[in-house]
């Protein structure tokens, strides 16, 4: 499994590999990752989208907690208040949590705090989460169950390397919430139609990385009815979408969706949709068996770019109006070796 960022030693960079066109020769890759043992999936089908994204930087020094690439990493102004990127509970003491109740009073006090979980714990409904956390499972990870997890209007949260098993949705972020960094974790179930995640209500800066989506209809759902556009600010990468049906994410209202380098495999309804003049900016994503790989919603389209993906057994994405590139500095894999690292790195470390 890829090293979990938090909460033991430096964390290495999420991404891997060199930022490459599915067409161009490989460039050297980055130190810091090592590629995936064995060899890369070769597509049937040659990629059907534009090329390139803008060069990348060399990032500055990690922060100790891991540094999330995409909009969590970035800095926001809001409420005449300058807010960093995402750290969460770093700077404050280090907790642990053994059940629902301890986990809720952590989670609720005004102090940073990183809070460590191992075993499982039966959320039993709705915990929220505070400002200023991290919450980790530890050793071979945590299980939560029979509940969510809610941040509400909350900022500067950290949720790694948890499996997350719910009936609905397993992690709502709304209310104005910002820089919320999920990342590394197992999401199942979801039934009756919920996403397992879900971005509402003006949240802004999330990051969603290095997740295993599985046995669920619906994966991320970013904006509601009542969502205007300035805000749904949502990276999405290297995530697993394991058989899961569709939202992966559909977008409304949003700003701006950068989707990259997520592994896409038997996703019967479709993959990326963009709705209500969002804006998506979809590249280096591997589409297996997914029937529409990406489209704007047909009454109440919205916009959609893409390039550098690789199709198989998948339909030519339908593309509308313009997205610009996001303003953050990363790096692309090879699109051809994106089944091998996403489905080696993504996920909890569970037994």
């Amino acid at each position: 499994m890829r090293p979990h960022p938090i909460p033991a030693a430096a964390a290495a960079v999420l991404l891997c590999a060199a930022l490459v066109s599915c067409t161009r020769q490989e460039e050297e890759p980055r130190d810091a990752v090592e590629p995936p043992v064995g060899a890369a999936v070769e597509p049937q089908t040659e990629e059907a989208d534009e090329s390139s994204p803008p060069p990348s930087e060399e990032p500055g020094e990690e922060d100790p907690f891991g540094t999330p690439v995409g909009w969590a990493g970035e800095p926001l102004e809001r409420d005449g208040e300058d807010h960093p990127g995402v750290s969460g509970g770093a700077g404050g003491e280090t907790v642990t949590a053994s059940d629902a109740d301890e986990l809720s009073d952590h989670l609720s006090d005004e102090e940073p705090l990183t809070i460590e979980v191992s075993g499982r714990i039966d959320l039993d409904g709705a915990v929220e989460v505070g400002s200023d956390k991290t919450l980790v499972g530890v050793g071979d990870g945590a299980e939560l169950t029979g509940g969510r997890l809610v941040v509400d209007g909350s900022s500067n949260v950290v949720l790694a390397n948890l499996a997350l098993e719910s009936d609905g949705t397993a992690v709502a972020v709304r209310g104005g919430a910002h820089h919320v960094w999920v990342d590394g974790s197992t999401l199942t179930g979801g039934d009756g139609g919920a996403a397992l995640v879900t971005v509402t209500g003006g949240a802004d800066n999330v990051t969603l990385s290095w997740n295993h989506f599985r046995d669920a209809e619906s994966a991320i759902g970013i904006g509601g009815e009542d969502d205007e556009p300035g805000a749904l600010r949502v990276t999405v990468h290297h995530n697993y979408f394991d058989g899961t049906s569709g939202r992966h994410p559909s977008a409304r209202s949003a700003e701006h969706v950068h989707v990259f380098n997520n592994y896409y495999r038997a996703n019967p309804e479709y993959g990326v949709r963009s709705t209500h003049d969002a804006n998506v900016l979809v590249e280096g994503n591997y589409f297996d068996g997914t029937p529409v790989s990406v489209a704007p919603e047909d009454e109440e389209p919205g916009n959609v770019v893409t390039r550098d993906n690789l199709l198989v057994d998948s339909a030519q994405p339908d593309l509308r109006g313009a997205v610009p590139d996001p303003p953050y500095t990363y790096e692309l894999d090879d699109t051809a070796t994106v089944p091998d690292v996403v489905a080696a790195g993504a996920g909890a470390d569970t037994p």
